[in-house]
């Protein structure tokens, strides 16, 4: 079966599905990508996008859309002047790859991008808890792991790479619904039961740019973002951590980097990640836009401080195109509208009887 999507994704492509695709349901809507982690050349991580992906997904953007700034979207948004098949792309967190593999990638290609990033990381005081969590999965020696939280004894199996990857996906997926302390509990818990060290400083591997890259961007024509200070789930703090995050970012960073910040990203954005509060403190703090990661277009009417983003999948050209074209949006609504249809109808009248479920 996954060799047949695969075939058929590439069938799509090579047919021109996803060009006829993109002229029907981009016409009237921005596109907003998002990335985060890139590797090649020794650089980045290891599940970052390879660096070569990467550049193909430049070129294709350069030579089938017209690719503009976060900033001439939102101001075509707030005109209703959308106009067809424009994107802007985005990346997340500031993480060093950035600077020495995607940089030169987009200018390359004549794209620019909005980088958003964790102010804390890249001033040096903060490692991401998010990345300490992948850090104690990689790093856990023993093919079981075992410990004991919120009453229970867990068994995660890590003996093999699947594992390894899913266990972590899914630990995570769990500490972003607690409170900054539970969460700093369980990952004390989880490096206790791995036995593994976790450093003060992150490792090369998950080391941030610096500020004098981060100029040197803007200073190239890159919008340098905010991302908050400590990117923590920002439904999960109270109002006065909202207003450090928030608007103590954009102060932390302009400082720094001599220069506005117009733009803002929500940690992990999706619609319970953030609340009316952290939308407010947004816009009170001064920004121009800002970006979640809900999943879709941006057509005129919709909030600035809501934009949606698209994640690019780093596992082909084909699937990028195929993602960046509206494709998967289709497919969305077509399986949402499908939900709602009954497995099974009947007709009342003439001695039948209309039937629902098993």
């Amino acid at each position: 079966m996954a060799r047949l999507k695969l075939a058929a994704l590439q069938l799509g492509f090579q047919v021109g599905l996803f060009r006829l695709v993109r002229h029907a349901v981009r016409r009237r809507q921005a596109v907003i990508l998002t990335f985060h982690r890139f590797s090649g050349n020794g650089e980045g991580h290891a599940r970052g996008m390879p660096i070569q992906r990467f550049a193909e997904s430049m070129e294709y953007l350069a030579q089938h859309y017209r690719v503009v700034s976060l900033r001439t979207i939102a101001d075509e948004l707030s005109r209703g002047e959308v106009r067809p098949c424009t994107v802007a792309v985005t990346v997340d967190d500031g993480y060093h790859e950035v600077f020495t593999l995607a940089a030169p990638v987009l200018q390359r290609y004549g794209v620019p991008a909005s980088i958003f990033v964790i102010s804390d990381f890249i001033d040096g005081r903060l490692w991401p808890w998010t990345d300490r969590f992948a850090f104690v999965f990689d790093r856990a020696p023993r093919e079981r792991l075992t410990f004991s939280h919120g009453g229970s004894r867990h068994v995660l199996a890590l003996d093999r790479d699947e594992r390894r990857r899913q266990a972590p996906e899914r630990w995570l997926e769990y500490a972003k619904t607690l409170s900054i302390e539970e969460r700093e509990q369980l990952l004390e818990v989880l490096a206790d039961a791995a036995g593994v060290s976790i450093p003060i400083a992150p490792p090369r591997e998950y080391r941030p740019m610096t500020w004098a890259q981060l100029r040197a961007l803007a200073a190239e024509g890159f919008d340098v973002g905010a991302h908050t200070r400590t990117h923590p789930i920002l439904s999960r703090v109270t109002r006065e951590q909202l207003r450090v995050e928030i608007e103590g970012c954009k102060e932390q960073m302009e400082q720094r980097l001599g220069c506005a910040v117009r733009h803002f990203a929500y940690p992990n954005g999706r619609r319970e990640d953030y609340t009316a509060d952290a939308v407010a403190a947004v816009a009170r703090a001064g920004y121009a836009a800002a970006v979640t990661t809900v999943f879709g277009g941006n057509a005129p009417g919709i909030s600035l401080f809501e934009l949606r983003r698209v994640a690019a999948p780093p596992e082909s050209l084909a699937a990028f195109a195929r993602s960046v074209s509206g494709f998967d949006e289709i497919r969305m609504q077509v399986r949402r509208r499908s939900d709602r249809i009954p497995a099974r109808i009947g007709f009342a009248g003439a001695g039948v009887v209309g039937r629902q479920g098993p």
